[in-house]
């Protein structure tokens, strides 16, 4: 499956991202790159019903990870 990160910046300027395809805690892995890339820092960071699936229960199901960072 392939990963794809959805990076959302609402008007009042904060930033959300969201996971898609990333199952269990390798979306975590993403936190870091996402704050370099963006010049944030993760104020907030919430676990869906995804995050706890691992590939093979997860199948062709994508896997979300969503953070808010304050830029």
């Amino acid at each position: 499956m392939t990963h794809r990160v959805t990076v959302t910046i609402g008007k009042d300027g904060s930033i959300s991202a969201e996971t898609h395809g990333v199952t269990g805690s390798k979306c975590l892995d993403y936190i870091p790159l996402l704050e370099d890339l963006l010049g944030a820092e993760t104020v907030t960071s919430e676990f869906t019903e995804d995050y706890r699936r691992t590939s093979s229960e997860a199948g062709n199901t994508a896997s979300q990870q969503q953070s808010q960072w304050n830029s």
